[in-house]
């Protein structure tokens, strides 16, 4: 087994689920429970048959969805909890 693949699919799986529910009005956790499999099965997909780039691309997408609710909004909320 490859680690850094499934990794990479794990990580932007998350990424790509954090995103749409900041998009997406849906507050049913079946809908979010079904799409993660569903999009790892995508996601090792695209990793096999499309350019590095194509992949490296969404994890960063990914990655940047995280970090920006964990760094961003944390920051954000501490600020609004100091005024």
């Amino acid at each position: 087994m490859n680690w850094e693949v499934a990794l990479y699919i794990a990580f932007s799986t998350v990424g790509i689920i954090q995103y749409l529910k900041g998009i997406v009005e849906a507050e049913k956790t079946i809908i979010w429970a079904t799409m993660q499999p569903i999009l790892c099965i995508l996601l090792a997909f695209l990793y096999l048959k499309c350019p590095e780039w194509v992949s490296i691309g969404v994890l960063a997408f990914a990655l940047s969805q995280l970090g920006y609710e964990t760094i961003v909004q944390a920051i954000k909320k501490k600020l609004e909890d100091k005024i």
